[in-house]
């Protein structure tokens, strides 16, 4: 199929989300990607960056055939020799006092069950994020979300959300109190450009936290 049929097909059947780049990707190796035309490009972009070990590294593209001649997927109703082995590495190379993994599909899914999982544990009820930050489309997630743009389009609706200014100490110390459940922070922002959190700010970051007993 060439790049006018895919394109024509994907506008006039497919909800439009994004703003596609005009290529259409056929496969990719390595750092590489190649196009229905046959143009190659060097893929800075990694699918959303979780192509980590590059397009179809060989160790992978065999796993997962592997596993896909024996069962691709199965409930979590029962028990599993793949998701046991994956559960049991995370918790070897994880730091304590991380004891048990959470598998679920996408970024947002982990951020809406930590915001979950935090209010669960301490009783509380509000989030702190901050100014810039993205962390995802779905309803808390959202509101977590304190990017014009994002929340323009996604209206959140979720309360207990408190935006800190991304860099400022004393904002999250303002806000950082015994009606805190959690304070959640992208290391790297991406959204909003490339802007790094300054490393030691993530130690005080988690310091407020432990003062107002939250995660």
């Amino acid at each position: 199929m060439n790049f006018e049929k895919i394109r024509t097909i994907e506008s006039s059947d497919q909800v439009a989300t994004y703003a596609k780049m005009d290529i259409a990707v056929e496969r990719g190796r390595g750092a590489w990607i190649w196009t229905s035309e046959g143009d190659k490009y060097l893929d800075l972009y990694g699918g959303h960056a979780v192509c980590a070990t590059g397009h179809s590294h060989p160790r992978v593209v065999k796993a997962i055939a592997e596993q896909a001649e024996k069962v691709i997927f199965y409930s979590n109703l029962v028990f599993s020799e793949i998701r046991a082995r994956a559960a049991e590495k995370l918790v070897s190379i994880a730091p304590p006092p991380l004891e048990k993994v959470f598998f679920c599909n996408s970024g947002t899914e982990a951020n809406e069950n930590a915001m979950r999982m935090a209010r669960m544990v301490t009783g509380r009820q509000k989030v702190i994020t901050f100014s810039g930050g993205f962390h995802g489309r779905t309803a808390d997630a959202i509101s977590a979300t304190f990017l014009g743009k994002y929340r323009e389009i996604g209206r959140p609706n979720v309360p207990f959300h408190e935006c800190a200014e991304f860099g400022d100490l004393a904002s999250v110390a303002r806000l950082a109190d015994r009606d805190t459940a959690a304070i959640m922070i992208e290391p790297i922002q991406s959204m909003s450009g490339v802007r790094e959190a300054e490393p030691d700010s993530l130690s005080v970051f988690a310091k407020y936290a432990t003062i107002s007993g939250s995660f």
